[in-house]
């Protein structure tokens, strides 16, 4: 018999490892009096045991479960080192018997064998962690009788651990031969038996998070159940039907402290119970509630109960009670579910507690929800100012109405819509008194009418406004209806905010910050949209292109705010030379651009002269004093019969102003065909 320790393991894979460089030289063969384990093996041999092993090796790293995997593993490991038959005998959960769990080729009455602890060899493996190799088996004291009675000659057995721990052996046989194992054969079986550990402690896990997972899952869903539910008798069937999915539950009680009495009762017990003492409120119960702290009480050979405290917050709402089989064994992770399980138990019971009187403000809640809806899809002010008034309508008695919003921090408030018996200076000035104290003010009795409300409109903590409301009877408004009237002023008050910045973004997105005059995008967006009418109607579109003439001796005689100042003054005498149909934008810098719809090209040099003669006559008063500018127009016009484009009828444009440019400037010039050679 041959034991191979951990002393002797390292020589044996040191000559497993040598083996396999000899034979890969390929002159080199391994003879018997090397002394190595690896007696007349051929190369072609190891290559194929390497081959084996590896395919071995690879179908225990993909396993994802054991009793699938087992029937080839075992098959494989036969053909490895040529043996009749194998076993993976594994420790029960008592832990003081093997069973035979996974066999190839052994007797059948061996399958269902159980071998106490320390009855034969396998046992002796686990005790020692040491694999055994034994060539003569059945003559050996410790011989399994069952396998020798099937002749089993050579015997080896390599421990099965998983995390340091024994949990069985893994035994090869050869039957009926007298062939021996070899100690190639032991050290190959040691190194499968470690894979098979390391993949049963693998899929033990990934089951283990699976299973843990599944159960998170069942928890959560659980939760979302028990969530939705405010009919009390339900909810308690739900957290009932919550409580089997985590845990194999018997029978399950729930009981909650009367907030009157202060008394546990007994509100909700399985109809399948066989006993319902099982669930009555004993010394355990109280232990817990005073304890808050849920508990696990063994049954001693019966079922187990669990206590487990539902609490929300500091306080305790009462217990649940469940009881589960013998068989199984509560854990850390069940009382850790659990308890997050009876948490959410709390909080919806109280919520289901709570529901009556939450619905009394349900029909108000979904009116101002709706309103607030509507509003954050408005953009429009005047949209918004009728949306406000409809809402406010459908939340209280109104028979006069108005907004007043603040136009400045230093300027008095303004009323900006009204409707009804509110149009008077008396509703204004209440209005602005609650706008300046910042908090919203409930009257009876005033010049305003029997009973007013004024709700006060917040962005964050700033007041931007307020709603005012009136009625024809005293005493009408309630505290529920200024709350009301303070939520919808908040919402009101995001959605005027919002529709402000949005008209702002929209002015600066088309409008040249500078002149106010449309911006290049724009400019082109508004003229494109005026040749296509063009094209549609057969009617003319004139385009001017004009600069300023040596403007860069402005800035630098001046200075850029001066230039600046030129150029907003430019801009707004040329815009009162247009009619409201032009289009007029700033092209780039000081070049601006125009477009004349229904004009010829007459009537556009004569516009275009026009607008030259004005800025020449007129000098611009600056900061720097009054300075004398001109400009040097260029202009193009597009008939309907003119196949051509915008961007073509710009560029003509461009081209004339480059000929008046060229002229002298302080010029009209229009452009021909001989003015696009002479820039060409």
């Amino acid at each position: 018999m041959t034991q191979a320790g951990h002393s002797e393991t390292r020589p044996h894979a040191d000559a497993f490892l040598h083996a396999r460089a000899v034979n890969h030289s390929p002159h080199a063969r391994v003879s018997a009096e090397e002394g190595d384990g690896f007696d007349h093996l051929s190369i072609e041999h190891t290559l194929k045991r390497e081959r084996q092993l590896n395919a071995l090796t690879q179908i225990l790293h993909s396993a994802h479960d054991i009793h699938s995997v087992m029937p080839n593993v075992l098959r494989m490991v036969a053909e490895l080192v040529e043996a009749d038959a194998v076993a993976l005998p594994l420790i029960r959960r008592d832990t003081e018997t093997l069973e035979f769990c996974y066999t190839l080729g052994v007797p059948e009455s061996l399958l269902a064998t159980k071998v106490p602890r320390g009855a034969n060899l396998s046992w002796q493996i686990i005790e020692h962690q040491l694999p055994v190799l034994i060539n003569g088996y059945h003559h050996h004291e410790r011989a399994l009788q069952s396998l020798v009675a099937h002749d089993v000659r050579a015997v080896i057995g390599t421990p099965v651990a998983v995390d340091e721990q024994p949990v069985g052996v893994l035994a090869v046989y050869r039957i009926g031969r007298d062939d021996p194992f070899t100690a190639h054969d032991l050290n190959i079986l040691t190194v499968v038996g470690r894979q098979i550990g390391l993949t049963i402690d693998r899929i033990q896990r990934y089951q283990t998070a699976v299973q843990e997972a599944e159960r998170r899952i069942a928890l959560l869903y659980a939760s979302q159940q028990i969530g939705a539910t405010l009919d009390l008798p339900h909810l308690y069937r739900t957290i009932h039907q919550a409580i089997t999915t985590l845990i194999p539950c018997e029978s399950f009680a729930l009981m909650l402290i009367d907030s009157g009495s202060n008394r546990l009762d007994v509100v909700y017990c399985d109809a399948d119970a066989h006993d319902p003492a099982e669930h009555i409120v004993d010394e355990a119960v109280a232990q817990v509630l005073a304890g808050g702290q849920s508990l696990c009480v063994a049954g001693g050979g019966q079922n187990t109960r669990l206590l487990i405290v539902m609490r929300r917050g500091g306080q305790t709402l009462g217990v649940m009670s469940a009881r589960t089989r013998a068989s199984h064994i509560c854990s850390a992770t069940d009382l850790e579910m659990l308890d997050q399980l009876a948490t959410t138990a709390a909080i919806a019971i109280e919520n289901a507690r709570l529901f009556e009187a939450a619905r009394r403000e349900a029909d108000m809640r979904t009116r101002l929800y709706e309103a607030s809806q509507r509003l954050g899809a408005l953009l429009d002010l005047n949209q918004i100012y009728d949306e406000i008034y409809r809402a406010t309508m459908s939340l209280v008695t109104c028979d006069g109405f108005l907004v007043a919003l603040k136009s400045g921090e230093q300027a008095p408030p303004g009323v900006i819509y009204c409707v009804g018996r509110a149009y008077s200076k008396a509703c204004a000035n209440l209005a602005h008194r609650a706008i300046e104290k910042e908090e919203s003010l409930r009257c009876d009795n005033t010049e305003c009418g029997s009973s007013v409300l004024v709700a006060v409109m917040r962005r964050g903590g700033r007041v931007i406004g307020a709603i005012l409301v009136r009625a024809s009877q005293p005493y009408t408004y309630t505290d529920a209806d200024r709350s009301a009237l303070e939520l919808l002023g908040a919402t009101a008050a995001i959605a005027i905010d919002n529709a402000r910045l949005f008209a702002d973004a929209r002015r600066h997105a088309t409008i040249d910050e500078l002149t106010g005059v449309w911006n290049r995008r724009s400019f082109f967006e508004n003229a494109r949209r005026e040749f296509l009418r063009s094209q549609r109607t057969l009617r003319p579109l004139a385009v001017l292109m004009f600069d300023i003439d040596h403007f860069k001796s402005v800035n630098d005689t001046y200075g850029h705010a001066v230039g600046d100042q030129a150029l907003r003054d430019l801009a707004e005498r040329c815009r009162n030379q247009l009619r409201g149909i032009d289009i007029i934008g700033r092209y780039g810098g000081e070049e601006f651009a125009v477009a004349l719809p229904d004009t010829d090209i007459d009537a556009a040099e004569h516009i275009a002269e026009r607008l030259r003669t004005a800025v020449e006559n007129t000098p611009f008063a600056t900061a720097q004093g009054s300075i004398s500018l001109t400009i040097s127009i260029g202009v193009a016009v597009c008939h309907p019969d003119d196949q051509t484009t915008l961007d073509a009828i710009i560029d003509r444009a461009d081209r004339a102003l480059y000929l008046a440019k060229r002229s002298g400037r302080n010029s009209v010039r229009v452009w021909s065909y001989s003015a696009k050679e002479s820039k060409g």
